[in-house]
């Protein structure tokens, strides 16, 4: 039986299989939890976050579908004057997520394709744009048909 949460090792692994590979790094919450200050990103990034989790309203069976959020959280940095720059830099790799993860299904027995939810921005100081995307995704727990190991 499988009952753990949704496996965000799969976006990371879809992002860092773009191919021309648009970031210099793709991380998760391991790495975004390293970052002390805006200054402290590799440029452009991107990091997947696990947001909340939670089950359908049928809790009375033993297999279950559970809702999660995953947050794509995007950093890009360009000095020029105003905001034009960041947003030059930022669209394109906004499109190239949205795109990768839009409509892709991660799992075919276990999941529903994702699909887009909102993007805001997070963060923005000197030149340096901190923006999330966030996105859903259905999976299977409980039972034996997504299960992960023996």
């Amino acid at each position: 039986m499988n009952s753990a949460p949704f496996d965000t090792g799969l976006i990371v692994a879809r992002l860092k299989a773009l191919s021309p590979q648009p970031f210099s790094q793709i991380g998760s919450v391991v790495e975004y939890s390293k970052i002390t200050d805006l200054t402290g990103f590799s440029t452009p990034s991107a990091y997947v976050l696990m947001g909340s989790e939670k089950g359908s309203v049928d809790a009375q069976r033993r297999v279950q579908v559970a809702e999660c959020l995953v947050g794509v959280v995007t950093v890009v940095r360009n000095y020029a004057p105003g905001a034009d720059g960041l947003t030059h830099e930022l669209h394109p790799l906004i499109a190239t997520i949205r795109d990768a993860l839009t409509g892709w299904l991660p799992d075919r027995r276990c999941t529903t394709p994702v699909q887009w939810v909102q993007g805001d921005i997070l963060d923005f100081d000197a030149g340096t744009l901190v923006w999330m995307d966030v996105f859903r995704v259905k999976h299977i727990i409980g039972g034996n048909v997504c299960r992960t190991s023996p």
